[in-house]
């Protein structure tokens, strides 16, 4: 008798997505900054599973392909007049992985059988509650090793290594709550997003809770009248750049307010100071920028700036633009100038659009109303704008809320 060897084959891309909504969760909690890594892994899996199988090809998100293609072209071209052109370039490889990345995973989510689709909402649902038990964990711990074992109160800094991971859950409670609802039922997916919210509020960054609020508050717009809650946020999008020319005149009438009303204001001034700083370049060249990346090596951003004076008159200082300028608007304003913003608002409307408004009360339309809510917060309140763990982040969360909203023919 002869025995023929097995070899393992994928016989689709469904089980690369099983994985990645199994296992984001877990990273997120105890490796955030490798997130890119397991997309890039991803999306190798689908290339060469594809080419073993001779197709589907060819991927076919080709309008996403068009917008992103252009934004990273006109990225590249930013570097002939970028301070670092070095830099610039190394940055545009980055945004080129990622956004290659993003299409073949958008492309797999977009062939999502009904079937299959079920088998995610299991992965995600499980991986979901395996990620926030283990952030949860994270948090008792520092907490008993502070306080029990170094004797010492908590402070903000204690943790903060979970600051990546806060803005992650954040983004992924919205999808992550649907699988839950449509597993295990809605009684379930409320007392989730409870523990979301908690496990949040226990984290030591603001932005990422005020992101689940803001998010919070689209889905209840949504859920009422999708459309108008599609029109609130091109507003909110539109009013976060048409703002950034007049920073410098209301920043300081900012200042004075926040200095005079929070007992700790010494973060948030310094963020107006960064963005005042970042407007007053962007007005010196707003058409092309000053080039990809520039905001990490601009010409006096290391040099301390006052910021507010305390109540006992001491002077507060701070860097005016150290490493980036937390805020996504002003920093690819100032990088890559009207014409990146062009873009920029180009894919973002993009996005509102594929949004479907088949009717208020939908869940799909809520959620991805809300993804996008709590990811342009986070955008423009925290973190680089390139950095390569956030730019996956973003886009991981794209293909999770299309694989998980997805009209799908329920017969099997």
């Amino acid at each position: 008798m002869t025995v023929i060897p097995y070899k393992f084959r994928l016989q689709s891309d469904s089980p690369v997505l099983f994985g990645l909504a199994f296992a984001i969760p877990t990273i997120a909690a105890l490796a955030p900054l490798q997130i890119s890594t397991v997309a890039i892994v991803a999306a190798l899996v689908v290339i060469i599973r594809r080419l073993v199988a001779r197709g589907p090809w060819p991927f076919i998100q080709a309008r996403i392909s068009l917008i992103l293609a252009a934004m990273v072209g006109w990225a590249t071209i930013s570097s002939t007049w970028a301070i670092d052109g070095t830099l610039s370039l190394i940055t545009a490889g980055r945004l080129l992985l990622a956004a290659s990345t993003l299409v073949i995973l958008i492309d797999v989510a977009s062939r999502l059988s009904a079937p299959d689709q079920k088998r995610f909402y299991r992965c995600l649902s499980a991986g979901a509650v395996i990620g926030i038990s283990l952030t949860l964990l994270s948090i008792g711990y520092v907490h008993i090793d502070t306080i029990w074992f170094q004797g010492k109160e908590m402070a903000e800094h204690e943790l903060g290594a979970l600051n990546r991971t806060a803005s992650i859950i954040a983004i992924f409670a919205w999808p992550w709550s649907l699988s839950i609802s449509r597993v295990y039922g809605n009684y379930v997916a409320t007392a989730f997003i409870a523990t979301v919210t908690a496990t949040l509020y226990f984290l030591a960054p603001l932005t990422p809770l005020i992101a689940l609020l803001v998010g919070s508050c689209a889905f209840v717009v949504a859920w009422k009248a999708t459309r108008l809650a599609k029109i609130l946020l091109l507003v909110v999008f539109a009013s976060c750049i048409l703002i950034v020319p007049f920073l410098n005149n209301l920043v300081p009438w900012i200042i004075e307010y926040l200095s005079e009303n929070l007992s700790n204001p010494i973060n948030t001034i310094h963020r107006f100071v960064i963005w005042q700083f970042a407007a007053e370049q962007i007005l010196e060249r707003p058409l092309i920028g000053w080039g990809l990346d520039a905001a990490r090596v601009f010409p006096g951003g290391n040099l301390d700036v006052f910021l507010f004076h305390l109540p006992t008159g001491a002077a507060v200082t701070g860097p005016a633009l150290p490493l980036h300028t937390h805020n996504a608007v002003v920093q690819i304003w100032l990088e890559l100038g009207l014409i990146g913003i062009a873009f920029f608002t180009i894919l973002f409307v993009w996005t509102i659009n594929t949004i479907a408004h088949i009717g208020d009360r939908n869940g799909n339309s809520a959620v991805s109303i809300a993804v996008v809510a709590t990811g342009l917060t986070i955008s423009q309140l925290g973190f680089g704008f390139w950095q390569g763990w956030w730019l996956a982040t973003l886009g991981l969360a794209a293909v999770t809320t299309t694989a998980t909203v997805r009209q799908c023919s329920w017969k099997t």
